[in-house]
C-alpha cells in the first residue's frame, strides 16, 4: 500500500514560490490500477516522481506499507526502487549502444542475478512481447513501437511489485500501443500495482480508479464502475 499524508511540492521560479502538488491524504492499494490524468503542468510527473522516491517532498510523508520512504537514506531508497518497483517511460531511456537483450539484462546485474540466467530470463521476457528475433538488435535499429516494449521487458524482468508508467503509450502506433497496455493489463491481475500518468483517456479506462489532477491537486477520484 502507498500512503501520502499531508505531501507537498514545491519550487520557487522567479522569485516566487510555485506549488507543484498539494495532497492532503492519497492511498494507493495494493494490487490497484490507477491512472493519473490531468492538463501539462498539473502536476502529474511530479505525483510520479513522489511516489518513485526520485523527488522529495517539500513537506509530509509518502508511505510504502510501513517505511516512510524519504525518511530512508539515499541507499535505502535506490534499494526500495530497484528491488521493488518498476519504471516505465515514453523516452524508453534505452542504453544506445547496447543490444535489447543487454539493456533487458541490466536490472537483473543490478541485482546479483548470474550471467546465464540473465540471458535466459531476459530472452523469456523479449520473447513474451514478440521480440525473439531481435534480441541482438540496438534501440537504433528498432522501431519505435519495439524501442518501447524493450523497455517493457525491462522493467518487468525483476518482478516488480509496483509499476510506475509516464506517459507509456504516448509516441506509439496504435498495435504497439495495445501490446503496451493489454501487457498493464496482465499485471494487473498478476496483483501488481500500477499507477499510470497518461494523456490517453481511452488508455485511462483500463485502470480501475482515474485520478484528475489540476493546478497539482486532485481533484477527483472515480471508481471504473461508478463512472460506467
Amino acid at each position: 500500500m502507498i500512503r501520502l499524508e499531508n505531501v507537498n511540492r514545491t519550487y520557487v521560479r522567479h522569485g516566487q514560490t510555485v506549488t507543484a502538488l498539494q495532497c492532503p491524504e492519497l492511498r494507493i492499494e495494493a494490487g490497484e490500477y490507477v491512472a493519473v490524468v490531468g492538463p501539462s503542468g498539473s502536476g502529474k510527473t511530479t505525483l510520479l516522481s513522489l511516489l518513485g522516491g526520485m523527488l522529495s517532498p517539500t513537506s509530509g510523508r509518502i508511505w510504502l506499507d510501513d517505511t516512510s520512504i524519504y525518511e530512508q537514506s539515499v541507499t535505502a531508497r535506490s534499494a526500495i526502487r530497484r528491488e521493488r518497483m518498476g519504471f516505465v517511460f515514453q523516452t524508453f531511456n534505452l542504453i544506445p549502444y547496447l543490444t535489447a537483450l543487454q539493456n533487458v539484462q541490466v536490472p537483473l546485474g543490478l541485482n546479483g542475478v548470474t550471467p546465464d540466467m540473465q540471458v535466459e530470463r531476459a530472452t523469456a521476457m523479449l520473447s513474451r512481447f514478440g521480440l525473439s528475433d531481435r534480441l541482438n538488435h540496438k534501440p537504433s535499429e528498432l522501431s519505435v513501437g519495439q524501442q518501447q516494449r524493450v523497455a517493457l521487458a525491462r522493467t518487468l524482468v525483476n518482478d516488480p511489485q509496483i509499476i510506475l508508467a509516464d506517459e507509456p503509450t504516448g509516441n506509439l502506433d496504435p498495435a504497439s500501443r495495445e501490446v503496451v497496455l493489454n501487457a498493464f493489463d496482465a499485471c494487473h491481475i498478476e496483483g501488481r500495482t500500477i499507477v499510470m500518468v497518461t494523456h490517453d483517456l481511452a488508455a485511462a479506462t483500463r485502470a480501475d480508479r482515474r485520478l484528475t489532477l489540476q493546478d497539482g491537486k486532485i481533484t477527483e477520484a472515480n471508481q471504473k464502475t461508478a463512472a460506467a
